[in-house]
């Protein structure tokens, strides 16, 4: 298949350029390896003393250096008199004429760039008929017409089988590469790969609810990105939608408040040990947080009262028990009982975030599903994941979206540390990722971590949690533009850049490899990876 320059995702085809991707689609599929396709590639020339510029829809590249210009035009067209016309809504265009300009302007850019290649074009007309018809500017066989649409590789192939014309093909690329409108907007590409990713994630969704269990547990063990969160919403929408009782439940309080604010309003949503101060509220008064191990106490009582309580069982029709690797066995026995004889459990896990030291526990008559596919994670990182044996089974990526390999920074003292980290920030907004879609991850828990112990990172003021909670039990933050959070509390989240940071360790064993996993998966788009300079000779003798 041909090299897609840049790859993006395949939309749902309802107008004119939606139209033009499918073209592009299907060149990249119709084509071998060696084939690369750039598109939307600008031309410029002068005419009569005027300047003009435009757009070429599609260059190809071949493996010997041949070019073929494709201009697309989709829907109906106007012939007459040798000429095709084609409406819009702000005018007409001559199409022959267009080509012939934009066939001219690149060939001159190219002999002025010293690059003597053999350069033909071609018209494709998706969704017209030639028939007998025929316009002067371009001879039928360069013309693709809806009849000849199926061939649309071949015919490629065909125009370009000429002799090697000695050019330099690595020149050609970097050519192409400086010509072609390549600083995407990150935002628009980031909205794309979040709305790619619902949408090819949406698999856990869409046959996970499907399955018959008898027992009504079903545990699903599936790797980050590969659509649990999506999975919990629509089990708990579907719940919802026929009025029953529904409870969320995972470790981390900042999944459950991210959880809480998406989840259908109808739905229970906490953290377990939410779940357990509340309990104690009701039952016996404030606890004291301050005391040596409160929330192991109050675990311990929750428990105990499940058993003991006929109120606290049989009240639930569905559970979703989220970041079931760190949970404690005496915790998921305590959510048991709270279902009731007809509902239904569904425990969403991953071994490889298991961030904990906790006993692994069984469950009889439980459906088990397995799912190693990656929607969200880019595929140069997912590489980098494997190539580290991060997971006991390798990862499969699903995204659509190249991206990146991570760079790493190491550094030496604090003061190296927060001047290293700055600088991946500023490389991920030259990257052009917007800072307010950039989360710094520290390695270190945030009570350990440096940034928890300054305001600001160079010019950019750090907006991170106090560990306080309002009144109304939201987190309370503390004013700043940029997101710093731990690999602890940020699993089960994501963002476009991530920058993970503080890492630090002398060998990769099981935690580390976990911790490292989980800040490599929460990118959308870009990660930068600053780490000591022994974490760092340690990843180099296996990469």
């Amino acid at each position: 298949m041909a090299h897609l320059v840049p790859d993006l995702p395949k939309p749902t085809y309802r107008s004119g350029r939606d139209r033009e991707l499918d073209v592009l689609y299907r060149l990249q599929s119709s084509l071998p390896d060696g084939y690369e396709i750039f598109h939307n590639v600008s031309w410029h020339t002068l005419h009569n003393d005027r300047d003009k510029h435009g757009e070429i829809d599609i260059v190809v590249l071949s493996p010997i250096g041949n070019v073929l210009l494709v201009e697309i035009k989709a829907g109906d067209v106007s012939i007459g008199n040798g000429q095709m016309i084609k409406a819009y809504h702000d005018g007409s265009t001559d199409v022959g004429r267009q080509t012939k300009i934009q066939f001219a302007a690149m060939v001159d850019r190219l002999s002025k760039a010293k690059l003597n290649t053999h350069v033909t074009n071609c018209l494709v007309l998706p969704d017209y008929v030639m028939g007998n018809q025929q316009i002067v500017a371009l001879p039928p066989e360069r013309i693709i017409d809806a009849t000849r649409f199926d061939q649309l590789g071949a015919l490629a192939r065909e125009m370009m089988a000429t002799e090697h014309s000695g050019v330099d093909v690595e020149s050609l690329r970097r050519f192409f590469s400086n010509e072609f409108n390549v600083t995407l907007d990150m935002r628009v590409l980031g909205e794309q790969v979040r709305t790619t990713t619902l949408r090819l994630a949406d698999g856990l969704a869409t046959w996970i609810p499907r399955i018959s269990a008898p027992s009504g547990l079903i545990r699903i063990q599936a790797t980050a990105g590969s659509g649990k969160t999506q999975l919990a919403l629509k089990l708990l929408q579907d719940a919802a939608d026929k009025s029953q009782l529904s409870l969320y439940v995972c470790y981390n309080r900042s999944l459950a408040d991210h959880i809480g604010h998406i989840a259908p309003t109808k739905a229970k949503v906490a953290s377990f040990h939410e779940l357990c101060v509340e309990h104690y509220r009701q039952t016996v008064g404030e606890p004291d947080f301050a005391a040596p191990g409160n929330y192991d106490r109050l675990a311990a009582q929750y428990c105990d009262s499940v058993e003991t309580d006929p109120k606290l069982q049989k009240r639930y029709q569905l559970i979703v028990l989220d970041e079931g690797q760190d949970f404690q066995p005496a915790w998921v026995a305590a959510l048991l009982p709270q279902l009731t004889d007809d509902g239904k459990i569904y425990l969403l896990e991953d071994d490889a975030q298991r961030l904990y030291d906790r006993e692994e526990f069984d469950l009889s008559d439980v459906v088990n599903v397995t799912c190693l596919d990656n929607f969200r994670t880019p595929k140069a990182v997912c590489k980098v994941i494997n190539a580290l044996g991060l997971t006991e089974q390798p990862i499969v990526s699903r995204s659509f979206y190249r991206g990146e390999l991570p760079n790493f920074y190491t550094y030496t003292t604090d003061s190296d540390l927060l001047i290293k980290t700055e600088a991946a920030v500023t490389h991920l907004l030259q990257r052009g990722i917007a800072l307010a879609d950039i989360a710094i991850i520290s390695w270190k828990g945030l009570t350990n971590s440096q940034f928890n112990k300054t305001a600001q990172l160079g010019a950019f003021t750090l907006r991170r949690p106090t560990g306080k909670y309002s009144v109304a039990g939201d987190a309370i933050w503390t004013t700043g533009d940029l997101l710093v959070d731990s690999v602890y509390r940020f699993k089960g989240q994501s963002a476009s850049g991530i920058v993970l940071t503080e890492i630090d360790f002398g060998t990769l064993d099981d935690k580390a490899r976990r911790k490292l996993f989980v800040g490599l998966t929460r990118a959308q788009l870009a990660v930068e990876v600053v780490l000591t300079e022994q974490a760092a000779s340690f990843l180099t003798t296996i990469l």
